[in-house]
């Protein structure tokens, strides 16, 4: 869930970007068909790019840490245990959840609704096929509307040149699917409902089909004046379905503005490369997963005393180089087996049986499955007074390792266990002649990028037209473009908050500049740290040598 959240919020961001590019930059230019894709072309963007990710590998060092004094094994002096206990939160996120859908099926079940309604209303009356069209003469007062191939008017309230203009408009609604776009726009708004720009994002989209029918139905008619008469009366029938392309769909002072407007010059279509950056920037700042690999080939170390045999191996080791541990005890006379070996996608181990068997019958198993690669495996023997063997099976954190070394004396072993997985134990015995461990640098930490989306004011209400045609009733139509001209004053001065927003979004980009300086010198840290480990790692053995030499010299 946590992740079909984060899912959500990118999705949402990229709708805003193509949103606010097309407000700004394109909406008021004629390339009416090429906004068409350009804005269908945003839905799809937004839903599957954040579904990319790009994998940026980083190759470390892996520690050549000598393990010959892991080898000698004494009885236990100093224990250091833990004991870890949770406490489960109450999860806030499932009413979230809960809410979510509830909208959602909501939403659904208005358009089923919708849509059943509308065929409910079809099925009854008669219609006659004109072409590839299906013309329904509906007589009540609608708003003249198109649905895939079905076209419903009212013709007994227009004129035939006023039909004419209608039906023209209408046809070109179902020739070129604009149905498909508006139903597409409906189906992100429930998956996208609590985002105030994807509704905002189906108006530009159905205002936008609007004009490339208004526009190719005004090429095909010599009376222009005819057509536009016919916007002005179709404001009295404004009664519609909502899943349908209506013939007065947003503001008729626009589509009449846009009709008469000259045609935008060509070079104004390089604004739609503006938005690329943006999507590059997305990318780089969001859907960049760095995975840390280890430059060492083997993955398996082997070490071999009088009094011991030890080895380990990760998550990367090979079938076959498994096989080649099986007799790595042989002189011990232990034999260990490796079994139900199951791998993820990477070809990591996840899952593996491993048995221990001495030649007297004694045996230890050690099961591990999981979903998450498993960590270091550590075996073991370690040569009693009888001068029989002891031995086991432990997995190691590679965290408590590396501490457990940088710690640790000629006697260092995890505590025997039979197979468990819980955290370890660790028996260590301190010396402080040993040399003193560098100190690893700590990553910094990433900023929180956060865009404060303010709720969208509420959009001031369109006047109610009169009743009548602007001839029959001129007084009341004067007064009806009066308050057309203070609603879209009102329209008008929500550009500030729009423009505000996008400008947040540009702030994205610097406020990650200062983590990604940060970074750069993280990384030089780490490699200067690097150099430091591997002269600790030489002194602490060569401490450690020394030592052992001086205890045998004593005895």
């Amino acid at each position: 869930m946590e992740q079909f959240f984060i899912y959500l919020i990118k999705s949402s961001g990229l709708l805003a970007m193509f949103y606010l590019a097309y407000q700004f930059l394109i909406q008021k230019e004629t390339f009416f068909n090429t906004n068409r894709w350009f804005l269908l072309s945003g839905l799809f963007a937004s839903l599957l790019l954040p579904l990319v990710t790009i994998k940026k590998i980083v190759y470390i060092e892996t520690p050549k840490v000598a393990i010959n004094h892991l080898a000698n094994y004494t009885s236990p002096k100093n224990y250091i245990s833990k004991e870890i206990s949770a406490v489960e939160a109450f999860d806030w996120m499932h009413f979230v959840w809960v809410g979510y859908i509830i909208v959602a099926i909501i939403l659904i079940v208005k358009i089923i609704i919708s849509i059943v309604s509308l065929y409910q209303m079809l099925r009854k009356q008669q219609i006659i096929v004109k072409e590839n069209f299906k013309l329904v003469d509906l007589n009540k007062n609608i708003a003249p509307f198109s649905f895939f191939e079905y076209i419903v008017f009212n013709s007994t309230l227009y004129n035939k040149e006023e039909l004419n203009s209608i039906l023209l408009h209408e046809e070109i609604h179902c020739k070129e699917k604009h149905t498909i776009d508006v139903l597409l726009a409906r189906v992100f708004c429930i998956l996208f409902w609590f985002n105030p720009f994807m509704w905002l994002y189906k108006k530009a989209i159905i205002q936008n089909l609007e004009y490339i029918a208004d526009k190719k139905a005004m090429s095909q008619i010599e009376d222009k004046k005819e057509y536009q008469r016919a916007l002005l009366k179709v404001v009295t029938h404004q009664n519609s379905i909502s899943i349908t392309n209506q013939f007065y769909q947003s503001l008729i002072k626009k589509r009449i503005v846009m009709l008469n407007k000259n045609q935008s010059h060509k070079r104004n279509s390089l604004k739609y490369a503006l938005i690329i950056p943006a999507l590059i920037g997305f990318v780089v700042l969001f859907q960049i997963e760095t995975i840390a690999q280890e430059k060492k080939t083997t993955h398996n170390t082997v070490s071999e005393t009088q009094e011991g045999n030890a080895v380990t191996f990760d998550a990367k080791e090979t079938d076959k180089s498994l096989k080649g541990l099986k007799n790595i005890f042989k002189k011990e006379k232990i034999t260990t087996d490796f079994s139900k070996i199951k791998r993820n996608a990477d070809g990591e181990i996840t899952e593996i049986h491993i048995t221990m068997k001495a030649a007297d019958g004694n045996k230890k198993e050690f099961r591990l499955s999981q979903s998450t690669p498993i960590e270091t495996i550590f075996l073991y023997t370690n040569r009693l007074e009888n001068g029989s063997y002891d031995f086991g099976i432990k997995q190691i954190s590679n965290n408590k390792l590396a501490q457990s070394i940088m710690k640790s004396s000629d006697n260092l072993y995890p505590e025997d266990s039979e197979g468990d997985n819980e955290d370890e134990v660790y028996v260590y015995e301190y010396s402080s002649d040993y040399p003193t461990p560098p100190v690893a640098p700590v990553a910094p930490v990433a900023p929180v990028i956060s865009i404060d989306i303010t709720p969208f004011p509420n959009m001031p209400t369109p006047p109610t037209p009169p009743t009548g045609s602007a001839m029959s009733n001129e007084k009341e139509w004067k007064v009806f473009e009066r308050k057309m001209e203070e609603y879209e004053k009102k329209m008008e001065a929500l550009e500030p908050q729009m423009e505000a927003y996008a400008e947040k979004m540009a702030n994205v980009d610097e406020q990650m500049k200062p983590f990604e300086k940060e970074m750069e010198l993280y990384e030089q840290k780490m490699q200067k740290f690097e150099k430091e480990m591997e002269i600790y790692v030489k002194k602490l053995e060569a401490r450690v040598a020394e030592k052992r030499q001086k205890e045998k010299n004593k005895s």
